[in-house]
């Protein structure tokens, strides 16, 4: 608007002095002139052939300070007197208003701060870094990225993980995508850029975990015919074919698998050996005569035993062809790691103690184990019976 602006003092005879911005011309022969704003302290308008600016003259702490507000009219008279109020309380408050300033205006967006400081310590720390960089794009990025993080509150958080929730995710999958988010404003405090972290009130969902599911033995049966005649059900990637072959028979982790490398390989004695994995801590993995005849169909080509032809490299993702392996056998609600689950619980079933199958799995603790034991109903039956007769032998003869 272009009508006068009523300033805060008043005037002569009780009235508010009025300041037209509009009327401000500049005098002749001058090619700039800065004028002060009556009654607003540090304020001034700078006058030139071509514009009207706004400026904040002040001194701080002996020195002066001064810094551009905009020019009119993008920015109001209202606004910028707002603008001059805000510096005027921090300098009361012993603050360089400019400093403070610069240092909001540097504060890293989501992305930025993901990209500059997560990521690469991410990278040096974290095996899985490569999940967190899918999750952010997929998840994150899109919503929050742009914003600064401190602009971040808890509020657009918990309304992020009901957006990704509905989208049909698990529970767990909107748990992973909190601890990133959870992980990166940690950092974002020890760092000093935040002066707490918002996701401290973003609640973590129920995750249910102990759902028993392996195959059985009709399962299996039609599963390990397709897995030895991919070609009949037009399944031609024989290389992630080999790969659930050794995913089924050695309950590695899809990962551990996908990275193998030949130099890992001890082909004399029969064993892998992973020098990282979850746990953190190197183990070997006894290599059985199934999963080395499987190894061994595999091309020496490449660094890695499972390589993407295409690339040399580890495949990104197998989903899609494990999804036909699983259409072709006829098996339904079976995940990727459920080939683990599914070792684990044969293991159990075929008498396997609980310290070998967790050594087997790799587990720093038993107490990680105890979730992939879920013995079969018929074991339970049969150990049940078993032992019944044990305690009815020993009773007496009438």
């Amino acid at each position: 608007m272009n009508t006068p602006f009523p300033l805060k003092s008043l005037a002569n005879f009780g009235m508010p002095q009025l300041f037209n911005i509009e009327q401000l011309t500049l005098p002749e022969g001058k090619s700039k002139v800065e004028i002060s704003v009556p009654h607003v302290k540090g304020l001034k308008v700078v006058i030139s052939n071509i514009s009207k600016t706004f400026m904040f003259r002040a001194v701080f702490k002996g020195k002066k300070i001064s810094t551009t507000l905009g020019k009119y009219p993008e920015v109001s008279l209202q606004q910028a007197i707002s603008m001059v109020d805000n510096y005027q309380l921090m300098l009361s408050k012993g603050i360089n208003p400019l400093e403070e300033k610069a240092r909001i205006e540097n504060i890293p967006t989501l992305l930025a701060f993901f990209n500059k400081t997560y990521l690469p310590m991410a990278q040096l720390n974290k095996k899985s870094w490569k999940d967190d960089v899918s999750r952010f794009k997929n998840h994150i990025e899109p919503t929050l990225g742009h914003i600064q993080l401190t602009q971040i509150t808890a509020a657009m958080l918990s309304d992020l993980m009901l957006e990704i929730k509905t989208e049909d995710r698990a529970n767990a999958t909107v748990n992973r995508t909190r601890a990133l988010l959870s992980s990166m404003f940690n950092v974002a405090f020890e760092r000093e850029i935040i002066d707490q972290s918002p996701m401290s009130r973003v609640k973590k969902l129920i995750e249910q975990n102990q759902i028993e599911r392996y195959l059985d033995e009709d399962e299996l049966k039609r599963l390990m015919y397709v897995l030895a005649h991919p070609n009949v059900h037009n399944i031609d990637n024989q290389v992630i074919v080999g790969i659930v072959e050794m995913l089924l028979l050695t309950g590695a982790r899809k990962g551990e698998v996908l990275n193998l490398k030949w130099a890992d390989l001890d082909e004399n004695n029969h064993l892998w050996k992973l020098n990282e994995n979850k746990s953190g801590k190197p183990r070997i993995i006894q290599l059985n005569s199934q999963a080395q005849q499987i190894i061994r169909k595999m091309s020496r080509k490449y660094l890695y035993v499972f390589a993407n032809p295409k690339t040399g490299l580890p495949f990104n993702d197998i989903r899609k062809t494990f999804q036909k392996i699983l259409e072709a056998s006829q098996i339904e609600n079976f995940r990727i790691h459920d080939l683990r689950h599914n070792f684990a619980s044969m293991a159990v079933n075929n008498g396997c103690d609980i310290y070998v199958v967790q050594h087997l799995l790799g587990h720093a603790s038993p107490t990680t184990t105890q979730r992939y034991a879920h013995l079969r109903q018929d074991t339970l039956r049969n150990a049940s019976e078993m032992l019944a007769e044990r305690i009815n032998s020993a009773r007496p003869n009438l």
